[in-house]
């Protein structure tokens, strides 16, 4: 390894370190308010560093110390107890903190160990802005190394990295600069583990911790944004790779091949390899954010509901408490109300007499009013279809065990053989049915079209013309799940017999 590559760019890092010198400065000073309570500088200070951004970036550009102390006034209230005169105070030194009376900027000096030299970083925070010689006012606005600061504060800033360095690699090949190009893209690769890295700890966080809805909603919308984070560097990916082919391209084709172009295009050709080493690494990710984004939430979703369906145990916590603690009758009705349906509650307004009322003419009431004439294709409906098939079914049956005997019992039947069908409801309901109705004229049944037994009886009309069930006194039964009594059924015969 060579150290001297881990000492580069040292004074750049300690200038970055320094900006938060301030707020350190900041936390060293020891005042109290009128209540005695320490005030907290530090977190005044990065407060006020907030304040600033928000205004640039609504282009406000009139902020001096009264707009800063009304501001904390409003943000600490009932925090610190101070007068106005407090915060303007307040303000001011903080103010003086970032951005130094005397005009100099803030310096912090350093050993470099890069140069073995001593050495120093000069900073500034805040700027002056604008001077309203009116009033003898002093705005003040937020400078560059205060941006810095502020975007070292924020998660975003760290999720820009990659996009800063396809940014910052594009500009480095359109000049020609290849070999801080493969260091950029090794930066990259960084970048892009450590995105790996945070992808893996949330999958695993959203399978042990998500126990509530609102931690469900909080990695929902943390997923959410790395994912359209992937999918905008995904493109810029695309387009860096055919930058960077169409580059090896013009190279290949109208370079004269000298020994630096030579070295350049053995540079570019590696660049691409690097590259796409780093483009295969993230688009394995954005496949796994997509994956996070559906399968691992809705297995989370699953989990959240299964979770709370165990966890809450009715018997325990509702019935429990209801019946066994002596509660006060309308704490009960409390207790108990979100297991009630809502009271209806029925009543008559004398409004109503005042209510639209419904105007018809006579010829459409007489109309109205008659009985519905009978139509004899109506369609017949389809439980009393099933019903008529049934029971024509038990009939086949009926005729394959008695054969040609036209007298017999329900006893007989049952004892001639094993047959499932004298286990069903249905074939107990069918004697029951036609002993109510016996006795029973086959063809007048045969033709009632919507008679139950119609397609049953067409089986039964070469035998004769009547039907009739006449109960005996036992009680008879196939299997012990239904019992009905004994009939003798006779087959045939008139109606006159």
């Amino acid at each position: 390894m060579d150290y001297r590559n881990v000492t580069k760019g040292y004074r750049d890092r300690i200038e970055r370190v320094a900006l938060f010198d301030c707020l350190y400065r900041l936390e060293k000073k020891q005042k109290k308010d009128r209540a005695g309570n320490t005030i907290d500088f530090f977190g005044l200070g990065l407060l006020t560093l907030m304040f600033f951004f928000e205004n640039m970036l609504i282009r406000n550009k009139k902020i001096g110390i009264m707009e800063l102390a009304d501001y904390l006034q409003e943000v600490s209230f009932n925090k610190m107890k101070l007068d106005q005169a407090g915060f303007i105070e307040i303000s001011k030194s903080i103010i003086d903190v970032f951005r130094p009376s005397s005009g100099k900027r803030n310096r912090r000096e350093f050993y470099n160990y890069e140069t073995k030299e001593l050495d120093y970083v000069d900073y500034s925070i805040l700027k002056a802005d604008s001077w309203d010689s009116t009033n003898n006012i002093q705005y003040y606005v937020l400078d560059e190394q205060g941006l810095e600061l502020i975007f070292a504060t924020k998660e975003y800033y760290s999720e820009f990295q990659i996009s800063i360095s396809q940014l910052l690699l594009r500009k480095q090949l359109e000049k020609g600069e290849f070999s801080s190009a493969l260091r950029q893209i090794d930066e990259m690769r960084i970048n892009v583990n450590s995105i790996k890295d945070k992808i893996h700890n949330i999958k695993h966080d959203i399978q042990r911790n998500i126990i509530s809805d609102e931690t469900y909603e909080r990695y929902k919308e943390l997923i959410g944004d790395i994912n359209r984070r992937l999918t905008r560097e995904h493109e810029e990916f695309e387009e860096l790779m055919d930058f960077i082919r169409d580059t090896q391209n013009r190279l290949n084709d109208y370079i004269k091949q000298t020994k630096k172009e030579k070295s350049a295009l053995i540079q570019i050709i590696k660049i691409d390899n690097e590259l796409a080493k780093v483009h295969y690494i993230h688009t394995t990710l954005l496949k796994e954010s997509i994956e996070l984004k559906t399968t691992a939430l809705e297995s989370a979703t699953e989990s959240l509901y299964f979770v709370g369906l165990t966890s809450f145990n009715f018997d325990q916590e509702i019935t429990r408490k209801y019946m066994n603690v002596p509660l006060p009758f309308e704490s009960g009705k409390i207790l108990a109300s979100p297991f009630l349906r809502l009271k209806n509650y029925y009543t008559w307004s004398p409004l109503t007499v005042f209510a639209k009322q419904k105007i018809r003419k006579t010829e459409e009431q007489m109309k109205n009013d008659s009985y519905i004439d009978v139509d004899e294709d109506r369609e017949l409906s389809e439980t009393l279809v099933e019903q008529q098939r049934v029971y024509a079914y038990i009939v086949e049956e009926l005729l394959l065990i008695i054969k040609d005997i036209n007298t017999f019992t329900l006893k007989d039947i049952i004892k001639s053989s094993k047959n499932p069908l004298f286990s069903t409801r249905e074939f107990y309901d069918f004697f029951i049915i036609l002993h109510q109705l016996s006795p029973l004229n086959i063809l007048d049944i045969v033709n009632s079209r919507e008679h139950v037994f119609k397609l049953a009886f067409e089986k039964l009309i070469d035998i004769g013309s009547m039907i009739t069930a006449t109960e005996l006194k036992e009680e008879i039964t196939y299997d012990g799940n239904y019992y009905v009594r004994n009939m003798l059924i006779v087959l045939g015969g008139n109606e006159d017999d």
